[in-house]
């Protein structure tokens, strides 16, 4: 099964766990006949809660299905997110396992385990979703391209037959076969099919390649690959197509270099308030001009009531606290920043 099937089973997944979890509040809110280990609540709601819960499981095992091949043929050190995947795979198993053993067998237990068992499977399949469904829609993305374009699209495939015969392929490989529709299209569900048992999208959409490093890297992999290897066309294909969409990969790139230059400048801007030449400057500034960035500029991310509840001591805390905000992520020109540093100082500082 591909990536993007996943992902939109992955999606349903999610919907029958949360339309299961939800239900499950409404059904433990009808009156339970402790006696009798039986509830009041309409068969019908009871029934659709079961079938929903079939469901569930069944996707559930076509899942681990997928995933028990996957650990027994990995051939590198599992990376966090996909250490983080598997265990919240096997904790659903494990609590499927507690929960359906509950509502079968020990129907005692029912009543104060089940509520919170139920809700807990749907946090796990929650961050289990949230883990693996963006980056196959990302790669469905870069694979569609900018501006309405796809990777393969009649430009992008003449970019990439002028790149192949440069980028180191051996003398077997062809470039104007491997420049094609067809031959891109295979390529990606080698990405999707293959170079998955040993990486996560993440790891291989990180950042772009050069197409020369896109044949080394692909090669490379196929050289640590046992048990699902790699022919050699595969490779051509596959590394052909990461050509393919590394335009997409480039743009992505490039706008995560261009917050973090932004970041950089932010922090730096920071650093300068405490000059002293802007130390006194900050005597000079408009309080209600400064009052308005202060509550345009935080009010970005929280509410001005966070800093009421634990304000500035002094001014190098007010300096401190702006610093930390950009640290998070706070966006602003220099001259925003020193407004806000003075709206704190007048205001908590009593400069």
């Amino acid at each position: 099964m591909d990536t993007s099937t996943n992902a939109l089973l992955g999606i349903v997944f999610l919907l029958l766990s949360a339309a299961g979890t939800f239900l499950m509040f409404k059904l433990w809110g009808y009156p339970f006949d402790h006696e009798k280990l039986k509830s009041s609540a309409p068969p019908g709601l009871m029934l659709l809660h079961r079938l929903i819960g079939y469901a569930y499981g069944i996707i559930y095992i076509v899942f681990m299905s997928q995933m028990m091949p996957r650990l027994w043929s990995y051939q590198v050190e599992f990376p966090a997110r996909t250490v983080m995947h598997l265990t919240l795979g096997m904790a659903i198993g494990v609590l499927l396992v507690v929960k359906i053993s509950i509502v079968r067998w020990f129907k005692h237990l029912e009543s104060t385990l089940v509520p919170f068992l139920g809700t807990v499977l749907f946090v796990c399949t929650f961050l289990l979703i949230g883990l693996s469904v963006p980056f196959a829609l990302k790669e469905r993305l870069l694979e569609r391209g900018a501006k309405g374009g796809t990777a393969f699209s009649a430009e992008n495939v003449e970019r990439v037959k002028l790149l192949l015969p440069k980028a180191g392929l051996p003398d077997g490989a062809k470039p104007e076969e491997l420049a094609t529709v067809a031959s891109l299209k295979q390529g990606r569900e080698v990405l999707l099919s293959k170079c998955v048992q040993c990486h996560d999208l993440r790891t291989v959409l990180l950042k772009p390649r050069t197409p020369d490093n896109w044949v080394q890297t692909v090669a490379r992999m196929a050289e640590r690959s046992v048990f699902s290897p790699l022919s050699d066309e595969e490779q051509w294909r596959v590394a052909t197509y990461l050509i393919a969409i590394s335009p997409e990969l480039q743009r992505g790139f490039r706008e995560k270099k261009a917050m973090e230059r932004e970041a950089a400048k932010a922090q730096q801007a920071v650093a300068a308030m405490a000059t002293p030449e802007n130390q006194i400057a900050l005597k000079a500034f408009d309080v209600n001009l400064a009052r308005r960035t202060f509550e345009e500029t935080c009010t970005q991310c929280h509410s001005t009531k966070n800093v009421e509840r634990k304000p500035p001591a002094s001014v190098d805390e007010a300096r401190a606290l702006v610093a930390r905000m950009v640290e998070n992520g706070l966006d602003a020109r220099q001259e925003e920043l020193e407004h806000v540093v003075f709206y704190l100082a007048k205001t908590y500082v009593k400069m």
